[in-house]
């Protein structure tokens, strides 16, 4: 039992690590463009360059989306187990050890949304970055169209297409 415990936490740490490897990526990746939108010249290039970590960051939360479903849902069926359990009065100490385990796989999808939430607020945060740039220009219509086009993309870490924040949490 031990040991199969061992490997099965093993494996949830791996794919845990993992999400969250992805997860912050995209938050560095988010933090180096706002630095590159701070440290720019002019505007050229910053729309494209933000088009790609756009399309980044959309691809890593699809791929985020099956194992962060799996481990909630798995999460949900041992809970369903465990209070069948509990209302046939059938609980064993093995049943107290894995609603422990199953909290702890929750505090850990938890941390893994909250790191979502935190790079999709980075996101909001860069078309005001870019107003706040001077070009050189008094009316600068180019930097005007490029925040719309930042503002419309709506680029963010999602799952099932719900956008991931404080809120949806």
């Amino acid at each position: 039992v031990v040991v199969a415990m061992a490997g099965s936490w093993s494996s949830i740490l791996a794919v845990w690590e993992l999400c969250f490897l992805v997860v912050d990526f995209c938050g560095q990746a988010v933090d180096n463009f706002g630095a590159e939108i701070m440290m720019a010249e002019e505007l050229e290039g910053l729309v494209s360059r933000f088009n790609v970590l756009a399309a980044v960051v959309r691809r890593a939360g699809f791929m985020l989306e099956v194992p962060l479903l799996v481990m909630t849902q798995s999460c949900v069926l041992v809970l369903g187990l465990v209070a069948t359990r509990f209302i046939y009065g059938e609980l064993t100490e093995e049943d107290f050890a894995m609603v422990a385990n199953v909290g702890l796989i929750v505090l850990m999808v938890f941390w893994l949304f909250s790191s979502m939430a935190v790079v999709n607020l980075k996101m909001d945060r860069l078309p005001a970055l870019l107003t706040a740039r001077n070009f050189g220009y008094e009316i600068d219509h180019d930097k005007q169209c490029a925040v719309i086009d930042l503002q419309a993309c709506d680029a963010g870490l999602k799952m099932l297409n719900v956008r991931v924040d404080r809120r949806t949490i």
